[in-house]
């Protein structure tokens, strides 16, 4: 997940999100980075909710929780999960969203992949094991 948040990140940075039907929007409580929000998922550079579970990143936990508050912050009644099963609720939505990277930009993520910063690149074999290897090329 680290290099998820990372490459999200930059995708971000860079005006992907919005051109992937993502509206950005502030923070209600003024926190950190601006909300990406797109059907039933809200990304933050602190998580990703979506349709009911929570990825939170300074955790690196999941959550099933609902909204708001939104990310930083987890609700109160939240219901930790086991990280496989986060996981799995997650990936359907990870693999579409890594398509539409792959088809909006029709490139590799080969040069930001040898960009990551340390906390992420310890992570990046777990993520090609996700994603598959050529998603790395």
């Amino acid at each position: 997940m680290p290099v998820v948040m990372y490459l999200m990140g930059l995708e971000a940075a860079h005006g992907l999100l919005e051109e992937l039907g993502f509206a950005k929007r502030p923070h209600p409580q003024g926190v950190g980075s601006s909300l990406y929000l797109r059907e039933d998922t809200v990304l933050h550079s602190t998580g990703i909710w979506h349709r009911g579970v929570l990825y939170h990143r300074p955790k690196e936990r999941f959550y099933r929780a609902p909204l708001p508050p939104y990310p930083p912050e987890v609700h109160p009644q939240a219901e930790p999960l086991p990280f496989a099963e986060g996981l799995a609720h997650l990936l359907p939505f990870l693999k579409a969203y890594e398509a539409q990277v792959a088809r909006a930009r029709g490139e590799g993520r080969g040069r930001f992949l040898r960009r990551l910063p340390p906390g992420a690149r310890r992570h990046l074999k777990d993520w090609k094991a996700l994603f598959g290897e050529g998603v790395g090329a």
